[in-house]
């Protein structure tokens, strides 16, 4: 589908972009540029107009209001991203979830393609992506595109979300939102606080969120079998402490230690609907999860002189995630439950702190893992995990010239994974074992040239990797195995900032060369593709037209194709991958009518796209728009905003699947329908 768009679309992007395709708050607000964002997710703390990796970031402007309730929400307007149902975001046309879709995920325990870190810290991820709601005292979220496997490790062979919340202050803060939307029923009530408790040397922040709504869809009550739980039931709560400490006896010593304990609970994860008509909102499956964590962390920065620093995080997980089913037959029903345990080591030494030639850093990090899983009644299965990777990294930067520079960064990474899977048939134990390990080298070259002082340009190489895995395959009832893929990354991109950062545009052009690419065929089934091939471009922009008007663009660029499916897919050899629509771009614009009252507008396109790799008509989906729009008045300490999500009702499809021997109904997954909400903000 790309090819016959390609022409057109590639002559219109430079006009496109200079005529102000824009898109609401994705790159930058009105106070902030490409010289002034810093992004966290490299481990680099560099400037964004520094950043070689196509990367968006959304800044906390864009995250006040309950406009935006989920990760996923936040991130959808970006260019080359797909978001489905229940799954981590699909980046540049490589799905987010990887081969831990589903049962696949939970028979083989494999890490997603693209892992979200909160502060560093990774989320764990089982079958669906569920506990991404709630939306409160973040300070940007960085979305990359591609690898960042040489600083993060595997799970990011498809890109990294990387979050950042707010950190505590000696300065009082405090502030309270309450918020209502339609869709969901969400009542949102949120507060924080921020103070310091010794002046200058130690100080705490409190943060907290509860969202209690009920789901959209029209659950179906079976007369002789009433639900064991409430249907219609969606609540999150969140709740974050941080305590910092900067003693005045060691003044280059910085000590931040965290705890968070998050639940997200009810019809959450996959919202599948009747395919007929899924604007009926019929679901074809109904489940109560449920998806615990408690997070401690503690990190410590020393400055060791003017340009020698450490920095260590260390940081103990536990996660437990599950879900009962709902069927007209009891006996069909299922109930699962898993517990992980999980433990981050990751400790750095950075130096030439003061230097303007050389500087960077190296580090080590460890990771492990332990997981117990068991389903009861339906499907009966249970296992445990053991997996840790032990990593060395790093990473140098040095100035040929005050302008031209080169980044050469590596990792070296050994990954043990054991798995143990029983299914239980006939009342009968059969267990499988997945016992597996691997080092692996993970270069990465960045060449850099200022063009000016206004703009910087780049070229990089790079390398990611995915671990191999098994999972059962539920048709034959044999365990089977699958290997390791990886990519070598090509990029080159600009990024300018000009008008005193009031105009900013980034642009990237990309080639992605995957081999044993790992892919889910009809059957479920994951196999490896000798050689899978991306490529395209990422363009953003924002401007400050005048004092009132502000304007922002984004427009994504993608093709695909499987060069050589080997004997078990030679029949796709051409085919394009799933989820990667030839277009996505997005554009808004925000007016004060004065300095105090504000109206944003924004428009999201994603082309038709495949929904997998045989590309077979009948599972195209995409090709829709949806459009915003709010409203935000501050007066005084107090913020009020107004907003419409979807604001035409755009009935588009995300996925869909015809009528098969599991889902006689077929299903489809859809964009959320109209949303109307509003929510008041206190600030003291």
């Amino acid at each position: 589908m790309f090819t016959k768009k390609l022409s057109a679309v590639a002559c219109a992007v430079f006009t496109a972009v200079c005529q102000n395709a824009l898109a609401d708050d994705v790159v930058a607000d009105e106070e902030q540029s490409l010289e002034t964002i810093v992004v966290y997710g490299e481990k680099a703390n560099r400037k964004l107009k520094d950043t070689a990796s196509s990367v968006s970031v959304i800044t906390e402007e864009s995250l006040k209001s309950l406009q935006h309730i989920s990760v996923s929400s936040a991130i959808a307007e970006i260019p080359n991203v797909v978001v489905l149902s229940g799954a981590a975001p699909d980046i540049r046309g490589i799905s987010g979830n990887g081969s831990g879709t589903g049962f696949n995920g939970v028979s083989g325990g494999a890490k997603p393609r693209v892992t979200t870190l909160i502060d560093g810290v990774a989320e764990p991820f089982m079958a669906d992506l569920t506990g991404d709601t709630g939306m409160w005292d973040i300070e940007q979220i960085e979305v990359f595109r591609g690898p960042q496997s040489t600083s993060n490790g595997r799970n990011s062979i498809g890109g990294l979300i990387f979050i950042k919340t707010k950190d505590p202050t000696y300065d009082w803060q405090s502030a309270a939102r309450v918020g209502y939307r339609n869709q969901s029923s969400y009542i949102d009530t949120s507060f924080m606080t921020s103070g310091p408790i010794i002046d200058n040397e130690l100080a705490f922040r409190l943060t907290g969120q509860i969202l209690d709504g009920e789901d959209y869809d029209n659950s179906v009550i079976f007369e002789e079998n009433e639900p064991p739980f409430d249907l219609d039931e969606v609540k999150t709560q969140r709740y974050k402490g941080k305590l910092l400490w900067e003693p005045k006896a060691l003044d280059n010593l910085s000590t931040l230690f965290t705890f968070t304990s998050n639940e997200e609970k009810g019809n959450t994860g996959r919202n599948y609907f009747t395919q007929d008509h899924p604007w009926a909102f019929i679901p074809i499956l109904q489940r109560y999860m449920d998806t615990e964590s408690k997070t401690t962390s503690l990190r410590i920065d020393y400055e060791i002189n003017n340009n020698m620093s450490f920095d260590i995080l260390a940081a103990y997980m536990d996660y437990n995630w599950g879900f009962d089913t709902y069927e007209e037959n009891p006996a069909r029903q299922q109930q699962l439950q898993m517990d992980e345990e999980n433990l981050t080591l990751d400790a750095k030494l950075n130096f030439g702190l003061m230097s303007n030639t050389l500087k960077g850093f190296v580090g080590v990090a460890y990771f492990e893992r332990e997981q117990d899983y068991e389903s009861v009644s339906a499907y009966s299965y249970h296992g445990q995990d053991e997996s840790d990777s032990k990593a060395v990294y790093g990473e140098v930067s040095y100035a040929f010239t005050d302008a031209f520079s080169i980044i050469a960064g590596g990792r070296i990474e050994r990954e043990t994974q054991y798995r143990d899977f029983t299914n239980v048939v006939d009342g009968l134990d059969e267990t499988s074992v997945l016992d597996q390990s691997k080092t692996i080298k993970l270069p990465k070259l960045v060449l850099q040239y200022e063009l000016s002082d206004t703009t910087t340009a780049s070229i990089s190489a790079r390398r990611g990797y995915n671990a191999g895995g098994g999972a059962l395959d539920w048709a034959s009832g044999e365990y089977y195995y699958y290997d390791s893929e990886t990519v070598n990354t090509f990029e080159t991109g600009i990024r300018s900032s000009f008008d005193e950062g009031n105009i900013n545009v980034s642009a990237n052009i990309f080639y992605n060369d995957y081999d044993g690419y790992q892919a889910p065929g009809l059957d479920r089934k994951i196999n490896n593709i000798d050689d899978v091939i991306t490529y395209g471009a990422e363009f953003e922009i924002s401007a400050m037209i005048t004092d009132d008007l502000r304007i922002n663009g984004g427009l994504g660029l993608l093709a695909s194709e499987i060069k050589d499916g080997n004997e078990t897919y030679q029949h796709i050899d051409g085919n394009e991958l799933s989820s990667a629509p030839g277009v996505t771009a997005n554009f808004g614009v925000r007016y004060w009518f004065i300095e105090d009252l504000d109206v944003g507008f924004s428009v999201n396109y994603v082309d038709d796209y495949f929904g997998e790799i045989t590309n077979s008509d009948e599972r195209i989906a995409g090709d829709y728009t949806v459009a915003k729009f709010d409203v935000n008045y501050e007066i005084n300490s107090w913020q009020l905003t107004v907003f419409v999500n979807n604001a035409f009702d755009e009935q588009g499809l995300i996925s869909t699947e015809p009528p098969g021997r599991a889902y006689p109904q077929g299903y489809s997954a859809i964009v959320d329908p109209r949303t109307v909400g509003a929510s008041v903000t206190f600030n003291f």
